[in-house]
C-alpha cells in the first residue's frame, strides 16, 4: 500500500461501486472487472476496492480487491458486456 497509494491519479481515488475497469494483466492478456459495493465502507484514504473480475484465464470470475491504481481505465457496461461476449478476448 505505501508503494501503491502515491502512484493514485485523480479519477482513480474517485472509482466507485458500480463502475466497470480494465486492466492489462501484464501477462498477455486483459482483465475486466466492476466494482461491487461493501457492507462497511473503508476509509477515504484506503485505495482498494472490492470487485468482480474475470479474463480469459478467469471466466467465470474472482471476487477480490484491487488496488484502484492498478487500474487502467474505467469503461461502460456496454464495452464490458461486449468483452464478456468474446470470452474477455482482446479485441483482434
Amino acid at each position: 500500500m505505501d508503494a501503491a497509494d502515491p502512484l493514485v491519479k485523480p479519477w482513480q481515488a474517485e472509482i466507485k461501486p458500480g463502475d466497470y475497469f480494465q486492466k492489462d494483466s501484464r501477462l498477455g492478456f486483459m482483465i475486466y472487472g466492476k466494482i461491487l459495493p461493501e457492507e462497511e465502507p473503508r476509509e477515504p484514504h484506503v485505495h482498494y476496492r472490492l470487485s468482480q473480475a474475470y479474463s480469459v484465464v478467469c471466466e467465470h470470475g474472482e471476487m477480490g480487491d484491487v488496488h484502484v491504481s492498478k487500474i487502467d481505465t474505467l469503461i461502460d457496461e456496454s464495452a464490458f458486456e461486449e468483452a464478456k461476449k468474446r470470452g474477455w478476448r482482446i479485441e483482434s
